[in-house]
């Protein structure tokens, strides 16, 4: 019988041990005659045990106020430390309410006359087989809450964060203290990952059976339980532990980094006070089932869903200042294989899917090559792609013994870095249990200690680096590489001795490295100063271009970053950037990297310091090449780091990114996609805004970009898709720095023979943002005692419909018909803008002149303009003419500038009809729900035929069409002659926009 009908057939507790029979529990009928527990109703109601999963027991209650009752005796039950669960039954009001013990928070509410089909699913989850009693508990819990248990563990895991941070003292700066308390919760969170695995004295309840000990006995939990357990018992093997290490019993010797007291605790020797550990136990860790099965972590919080940590406990505005997001792990995955295939094809010189169907099939010397392979992350983030590499490469290789394999992996393949010490810490702390996932559960004394992998994993910042040092020596690379092999699998007095001198290996390399930069750069300054002051063959003065001038401000700024670290090296013995010549020499040695891969943060230059956008636009040719007019043409963070990448991938190696899919089409992408088309062999360019494998929990719309470090073949294609045994539907040679259209690619051909056969937009027209107020509070909508003369209409860009305007608001215009602002305002206006004028000029974009200023003008004064929203779902567009020409568009307008109303009806017909339409949507950068943005990159990259524009035809048209005409078919007819589409041609370009936006 469906759920949903037993539901509606419950009239009493007796009826409830059917329910539960169908949910596959074990049905009972135990009436209690005392009961023991609170009811909550009415004297004279009902108490039973209805159901028992395993360990875990169903008690029922007739009561008045079934979700009341329901969480009371669940909380009950959880302070009496019993696995049950709750429900009440209101007979008379057809109500049923569930609850657990385990979560007394989640109780789950249904109508029992009309079941919700979201609450039958969610009681449907119960009948969910979870092996133990406590992965039931678990699993009930978070289908009563009707939230994934995810979600619910890192909401708990944020606040009880929060909560331990502000009780450390003041002197400890904020961040510090977050960081302190971040060190503590993720130790404990490993604990009970390896007490899942039956590694902590064989108990399933060692934590919470040893804290309650060091609470009978008066001690202190972080001093006298967590600090011995991790410092003195998982980072000691066994014959070296003390009396107190000893009793706590049967415990494995792990090593690693996690179990040893960080930098901040020995500067800030503070702990947390019992109660604040205590309510971290029972709100978070104690309520939850923890489990490093991956694969059997339903209703458990498994190591895959540690990913969000990092993106979890930050702050949002740190969030968005560092362009960090957790990747889907799926997505992790699809990544990986591209860039193996990739990588490997260039190995075996092969295609792509040949490359992957030898790796997946394991053929022999496939195996081979990449069991070599180094791969690394420049921005590890949560450690996803680490991640991800080691599941991948592990699986291609014998699994005799798993645990073994991965560790192999660990210690030779596998490179990140990250500027983040929590994120190094987080993907340590993944990497590990990865490690210990595939080690059998229960026997804690074989278990080998682990990689110490803070020689593998950095912190620093892949980007800081000066252009190129001297380079390190093949024998300094050597001893460097040796000596961190031997470090990443050493433990007691020979890590420290093995880490000591790896150290100061790398800085002795560095030095000397630095020592060459600085003579090399030298060198070079000083032959190009000789150059330029040598006479010519006639003794006059050679000419110097502005080129010789720009190296030698290049190569200054290098000198004095290399002389700068070499103080900072000399006094305080580290760089103020990570040096991978030093730091990883033995893989550059052999060419670099041969996979560097991974989702580096976006952030827009806007977003970073002055300093920071100099230094990078002094060292990447890339980003300096993307440069252009304002903020909205400056380049995204990810640009240099696709060219740091390219720098570290080894020759005929991979590189595969996740980045903003706006490097494909935006203005500031130019240098680079010119540079990748030309330089290297793109393997895949792929729009994943619609994928679901990318659902980025953050409005992102990225694009993958897979390459190879070598010359473009010819003849190849790109795939439009990551699966390496995709054929490619995209020739190399068609792109270069124009936008890349990867969406719709009968239409992309289309567009490609459209835009070389004609001019494009922005060869005839300049194109303006709206006017910008700069506080559209005090401009627009002004006080009713404004002076009438100073109000003009203003228009937003929701405001546009194609060849419509409908102007909703007014705006307070300060400024004569030049745009120039007005020296002296009336009575009434100068008044109002008096109260605010600190604010006003206080504004971002003021300069000088009246306070009441307004920025960008011109498109509010020229006499002739077309107007576009910058966000819709389509392209459309509206001449200002006629009586909507007085109206003043805003800055979520853009405006092109037109030389009299009769070019500007024609160009709002050319940009209204479905060809340009089409074209458009194919190169807009998109935007949230379904939206894409149309800035001046992409408008003016549309095709614009001379003729076209003066064919008083079409400007007849588009003078109708602003009346209210329906004119679409006659407009398209006459553009698509102009364009010389084929009928064929104009079915492709209709399909992309669909008759749903032909206007």
């Amino acid at each position: 019988m469906r759920l949903d009908h037993l539901l509606q057939r419950i009239q009493g507790l007796e009826d409830l041990p059917r329910l539960f029979a169908a949910l596959g529990h074990e049905p009972l009928w135990e009436e209690w005659h005392e009961p023991a527990l609170p009811l909550g109703g009415a004297p004279g109601s009902r108490v039973a045990t209805v159901g028992r999963y395993g360990g875990f027991s169903w008690l029922a209650f007739e009561t008045g106020t079934p979700a009341r009752c329901a969480r009371a005796n669940a909380q009950r039950l959880n302070r009496q430390g019993r696995c049950s669960g709750v429900v009440a039954l209101y007979p008379g009001g057809r109500e049923l309410a569930i609850a657990s013990a385990f979560d007394p928070d989640a109780v789950l509410v249904i109508n029992l006359a009309q079941p919700a089909a979201a609450g039958t699913a969610s009681l449907a989850r119960l009948g969910t087989p979870a092996g133990t009693t406590l992965a039931f508990a678990a699993l009930a819990a978070e289908a009563l809450a009707g939230e994934p248990i995810g979600r619910r563990f890192f909401r708990r895991f944020g606040d009880t964060l929060g909560r331990m941070a502000e009780t450390l003292p003041e002197p400890i700066p904020t961040e510090q203290r977050h960081a302190l308390t971040l060190i503590q919760l993720t130790r404990v969170l490993f604990l009970y990952f390896l007490q899942s695995k039956g590694w902590l004295d064989g108990r399933s309840d060692f934590i919470a059976r040893a804290v309650d000990d060091v609470l009978a006995r008066r001690r202190l939990i972080q001093r006298d339980l967590l600090r011995p357990l991790f410092f003195g018992t998982l980072n000691r093997p066994a014959e070296e532990r003390g009396r107190a290490a000893s009793r706590l019993g049967s415990i494995p010797f792990l090593n690693g980094g996690l179990f040893e007291p960080h930098p901040l605790e020995r500067r800030w020797k503070t702990d947390f006070p019992n109660p604040v550990w205590r309510d971290a136990f029972d709100s978070l860790f104690e309520r939850f089932h923890f489990t490093v099965a991956e694969e059997t972590a339903m209703g458990g919080v498994a190591p895959d869903m540690l990913g969000r940590v990092f993106e979890g406990v930050m702050e949002p505005g740190e969030r968005r200042s560092s362009g960090t997001f957790y990747t889907p792990a799926s997505l992790v995955r699809r990544l990986v294989d591209a860039a193996l295939a990739a990588a490997l094809a260039s190995r075996l010189r092969c295609t792509d899917a040949e490359a992957f169907e030898r790796l997946i099939t394991g053929e022999a010397q496939a195996i081979a090559a990449v069991k070599l392979f180094r791969v690394l992350d420049p921005a590890v983030g949560s450690g996803a792609f680490l991640l991800g590499a080691l599941e991948r490469l592990a699986q291609l290789r014998p699994q005799d013994r798993p645990a073994a394999v991965k560790r192999d992996i660990l210690r030779r393949s596998l490179f990140g870095v990250d500027r983040n010490a929590m994120a190094v810490r987080l993907t340590e702390l993944r990497l590990w249990l990865a490690v210990i996932a595939a080690e059998p559960d229960g026997r804690a004394r074989d278990v080998a200690p682990l990689p110490n992998l803070d020689c593998l994993v950095r912190q620093g910042d892949s980007l800081a680096d000066p252009l190129s040092g001297g380079g390190v020596t093949r024998s300094e690379a050597r001893v460097i590489g040796q000596l961190r092999q031997e470090a990443v699998a050493a433990s007691g007095g020979d890590k420290t001795r093995l880490l000591r001198a790896l150290r100061a290996a790398e800085r002795n390399a560095a030095d000397r490295s630095l020592t060459r930069a600085d003579g090399r750069i030298s060198r070079e300054i000083a032959e190009l100063i000789g150059t330029a002051r040598a006479p010519t063959l006639f003794g006059g003065k050679p000419a110097v271009g502005p080129d010789v001038f720009e190296r030698l401000r290049h190569l200054r700024r290098a000198r004095c970053a290399i002389r700068t670290g070499r103080r900072r090296l000399a006094t305080e013995g580290e760089l103020p950037w990570f040096d991978y010549e030093s730091q990883f020499p033995d893989v550059l040695a052999r060419g670099g990297f041969d996979i560097v891969i991974g989702n580096p943060p976006w952030v827009r230059a806007e977003s970073l310091p002055a300093a920071v956008r100099e230094r990078l636009a002094a060292r990447y040719r890339w980003w300096r090449g993307s440069r252009g007019r304002g903020f909205a043409h400056r380049p995204d963070l990810a640009i240099a780091f696709i060219e740091r990448a390219h720098e570290l991938v080894a020759p005929g190696g991979a590189v595969a990114l996740l980045v903003p899919s706006k490097v494909a089409a935006a203005g500031y992408g130019a240098a680079v996609r010119s540079a990748l088309a030309a330089g290297t062999q793109l393997h895949a360019v792929v729009d994943l805004s619609a994928d679901p494998d990318a659902a980025f929990e953050a409005t992102a719309y990225p694009m993958a970009v897979v390459l190879s470090k070598r010359a473009s073949p010819t003849g190849h294609r790109i795939r439009t898709v990551l699966d390496p045994r995709a054929p490619g539907d995209i020739a190399q040679r068609e792109l270069g720095e124009g936008p890349w259209i990867i969406r719709g690619r009968q239409a992309a051909h289309v567009a490609r023979d459209i835009r070389a056969a004609h001019p494009l937009l922005s060869d005839r027209f300049v194109c303006h943002l709206g006017v910008k107020t700069g506080a559209d509070d005090l401009f627009l909508d002004p006080p009713a005692e404004i002076e009438r003369g100073l109000l003009r209409w203003a228009i937003r860009g929701r405001d546009i419909a194609a060849f419509r305007v409908m102007a909703r608001r007014r705006l307070l215009w300060t400024h004569d018909a030049r745009g120039e602002p007005l020296a002296r305002l009336p009575h009434a206006a100068a008044r109002y803008l008096s109260r605010h004028e600190g604010r006003l000029r206080a504004r971002a974009d003021f300069v000088r002149g009246p306070s009441w200023t307004v920025f960008r003008v011109a498109a509010g004064v020229e006499r002739h303009r077309v107007a576009w929203p910058d966000l819709s779902r389509g392209l459309v567009a509206v001449a200002l003419a006629g009586p909507s020409g007085a109206v003043v568009p805003l800055n979520t307008c853009y405006v092109a500038i037109t030389a009299n109303d009769s070019e500007s009806h024609a160009l709002a017909a050319w940009l209204n009809c479905t060809w340009v339409r089409a074209l458009a949507g194919l190169i807009a950068m998109p935007a949230a729900g379904g939206f894409a943005r149309h800035g001046t990159g992409t408008v003016g990259a549309l095709p614009l035929p001379l003729a076209a524009i003066a064919d008083p035809r079409l400007a007849a048209l588009g003078a109708r069409a602003g009346t209210g005409e329906a004119l679409q078919d006659e407009i398209d007819e006459l553009t698509a002659g102009a364009l010389g589409l084929t009928p064929q041609e104009r079915s492709v370009l209709a399909s992309v926009v669909g008759p749903d936006d032909r206007r």
